[in-house]
């Protein structure tokens, strides 16, 4: 049953929440994913990928990307479409679970270095959908290099992190002479 507010994916055969929510329980929490599978015929429902790092706007992000390389002419790159994505409490954290495509490839090793870097430049020259930096739906900017994983700035521009970064590596500098 697919019952987001997003405009993601239809999956008929997605389970309810709690099932999924299970699910992820039972495999535990040292993975950040798991095929979920329809009971009777063993093939894959989907792809879940949850934890306290995982977000709606990631979801919103991944299902815009998805969209934007299909309906680019001659792109052989694949993003999972979202089915679903939700948050849940749990006793420490609010942990993430997004419900997307499941596509059966092989993972990259170290042999596939010239294909990634050619797959992020994919998708660095995709015209972004507005000027913000960080997820759609206007979350900020998440990555370890931030401390806590979250910028304490808002950057309005590539080029004010940029600017940002220049400046702390310059004080950086100046500071260890």
């Amino acid at each position: 049953m697919s019952f987001s507010t997003y405009d993601f994916l239809f999956n008929k055969d997605l389970p309810s929440e709690d099932t999924i929510v299970t699910r992820c329980r039972q495999v535990g929490f040292k993975v950040t994913g798991t095929k979920l599978l329809d009971e009777s015929s063993r093939s894959v429902i989907a792809w879940i990928k949850y934890g306290p790092n995982v977000t709606i706007s990631e979801a919103l992000t991944q299902d815009w990307a998805a969209k934007a390389l299909s309906s680019t002419p001659g792109c052989r790159l694949l993003v999972p479409r979202v089915f679903h994505a939700f948050t849940r409490e749990s006793s420490s954290s609010t942990i993430g679970y997004i419900a997307m495509e499941f596509i059966d490839a092989v993972d990259c090793g170290p042999g596939d270095v010239s294909d990634v870097a050619n797959a992020v430049q994919t998708l660095i020259d995709l015209p972004a959908p507005g000027a913000a930096l960080g997820h759609i739906g206007g979350q900020s900017i998440v990555h370890s290099f931030f401390p806590e994983w979250i910028p304490v700035a808002d950057y309005r521009s590539i080029q004010d992190l940029n600017d940002h970064i220049n400046n702390v590596s310059s004080c950086q500098r100046f500071s260890a002479v």
